[in-house]
């Protein structure tokens, strides 16, 4: 029977510098190589996480954008991909004003922040220019807010899922950081459900699941998937519904450091 092993990235299996430890790395390529299927569920875009991973070696899979696009690492294939219309992305664009720090529409590969402030990486380009960012994000995997205050940003929320009924509105937050913000996916593209649909395509029990996670957008796959494990540094909310707490942080292996003890014992 096959096992797979789910983890969350950021305040997860990255530590406070944005790195998997070699540790980490050779011990899940280890588990991966005896046939254990390892999977990355992240909110960060594709390329992103392949970034935060120095190419994902160690993972079968990666769940993108919280949920709404799913690929095969090992042959860079799509096992599925839901996006946002550009229409929908306008209007949304349309709401900025002086209290946002940024909206984020996201594909694949390129993050374009609609922002004042300016911001360019291979990955993320910063600009005012709706058309170009329309022009040129033709798959819209998901969108991301930012504003100055979290009253605003719970403010914000109970206006958008008013109006956008055919989206998936959620309040994120790392446990790393005390500033919310909002992530926007296509309706039904939370994390466990995409977790639940490439279990379904792998033929995977949800019994053989076991997750790792941190934040807010962690809840419902802690809480759903198999055997949810919330990390010792993870939000009071993730703790409450995971079925165990690790020892360590993610700063000290906490995801290897419990799999080591309490799953696949050396």
């Amino acid at each position: 029977m096959k096992k797979m092993i789910v983890v969350d990235l950021d305040d997860t299996l990255l530590n406070s510098n944005k790195k998997v430890s070699n540790e980490s790395k050779i011990y899940l390529k280890k588990l991966k190589e005896q046939g254990v299927i390892i999977v990355v569920a992240t909110g960060r875009i594709y390329a992103a996480a392949l970034d935060a991973t120095d190419g994902a070696e160690f993972v079968n899979y990666i769940i993108s954008d919280a949920g709404s696009c799913a690929y095969n690492v090992d042959n860079n294939e799509t096992i599925f991909k839901n996006t946002i219309h550009q229409k929908t992305a306008l209007k949304i664009l349309n709401y900025f004003n002086d209290d946002y720090r940024y909206i984020a529409i996201c594909d694949k590969n390129i993050i374009y922040k609609y922002s004042n402030v300016k911001e360019f990486n291979n990955m993320i380009i910063s600009t005012m220019d709706l058309n170009y960012i329309l022009k040129n994000c033709k798959e819209i995997s998901h969108i991301s807010i930012s504003l100055k205050t979290n009253d605003m940003v719970f403010e914000l929320y109970n206006k958008l899922i008013k109006e956008f009924e055919e989206l998936d509105i959620i309040i994120m937050q790392d446990s790393s950081s005390n500033r919310k913000r909002m992530d926007i996916m296509p309706k039904g593209c939370l994390k466990h459900n995409a977790i639940k649909k490439l279990a379904e395509y792998l033929k995977i029990n949800n019994d053989d699941i076991i997750c790792f996670g941190d934040g807010l957008n962690d809840i419902e796959m802690l809480e759903k998937c198999g055997y949810g494990v919330a990390l010792k540094n993870a939000l009071p909310e993730a703790k409450k519904v995971a079925k165990d707490i690790t020892k360590f942080d993610n700063n000290h292996n906490g995801v290897i450091n419990y799999l080591k003890e309490k799953v696949y014992v050396d």
